[in-house]
C-alpha cells in the first residue's frame, strides 16, 4: 500500500515512497524520486520533502 500524499521525508534519507515530491513550502519545485533513492538537496535549502503524488513502487 502506498504512503499517503503529505508524507514527509528528510533530505539525505532514503526515499520511503516513489512518487512526485516537492520541498516543504515550495510546491512548484516538483521532482520525481524513486523509492530507496537518497532524498536530494532542495533548491532553497529546505530540510524536508513532501510527497505530492505517490506511485506504485512501495
Amino acid at each position: 500500500m502506498a504512503l499517503p500524499a503529505g508524507t514527509k521525508a528528510k533530505t539525505g534519507q532514503k526515499c520511503p515512497q516513489g512518487g512526485i515530491w516537492h520541498p516543504v513550502g515550495n510546491p512548484k519545485e516538483q521532482r520525481s524520486i524513486g523509492i530507496n533513492n537518497v532524498m536530494p538537496p532542495t533548491p532553497k535549502g529546505e530540510t524536508h520533502w513532501v510527497l505530492q503524488k505517490p506511485t506504485g513502487d512501495k
